[in-house]
């Protein structure tokens, strides 16, 4: 004796529809985030072409963490190209926030000088000053001697690979 359930053998009239209709909902709950995704790389190139399209901007990149954010990222010449670079961002259709994690040269610039100038002033050179444009070092002030003048010399050479020019003035000291 043979039972067979009816319901197995027929299908439903609707099952077409349900199956249509769970389908679709599928792909277009599968499609949301992939559209986000492809909307998100569109902002990056974007903001990317942006800063790409000033000269003084060529060290600064961007990517998108979240929709609609953007992260600036990479070095620049100074803080003005870093406003620069964040006001252009800001102003790419699509970024409703600009974070910026931009580096500047003149920052790496003082950075330099503070570690130099530390160093002088431990070895008593109070009266001598830094400045660090791009791959040279600038030393000024006054010391009482030749000899001090290049020792001045000797210590920044001993934290820095930098060139050193040196325009520290010698007035020999009082003789009383």
């Amino acid at each position: 004796m043979e039972i067979r359930a009816n319901w197995m053998s027929k299908p439903h009239p609707d099952s077409r529809a349900i199956l249509a209709i769970a389908v679709l909902i599928l792909t277009a709950a599968g499609a949301a985030p992939m559209a986000r995704a492809d909307g998100e790389v569109a902002l990056m190139d974007r903001v990317n072409a942006a800063l790409r399209g000033n000269d003084r901007l060529n060290g600064a990149k961007a990517y998108t963490a979240a929709p609609g954010v953007v992260v600036l990222y990479g070095m620049v010449f100074d803080d003005k190209d870093r406003a620069l670079a964040e006001q252009t961002a800001n102003g790419v259709n699509g970024a409703t926030q600009v974070v910026d994690n931009l580096r500047t040269k003149t920052g790496k610039w003082f950075q330099e000088e503070e570690r130099i100038n530390t160093q002088l002033q431990m070895n008593g050179f109070n009266d001598v000053q830094v400045r660090v444009v791009g791959p040279e070092v600038y030393l000024s002030g006054k010391v009482t001697s030749q000899s001090e003048k290049q020792r001045a010399a000797s210590v920044v050479a001993s934290v820095s690979k930098l060139q050193i020019d040196n325009f520290i003035w010698v007035q020999p000291g009082s003789i009383f």
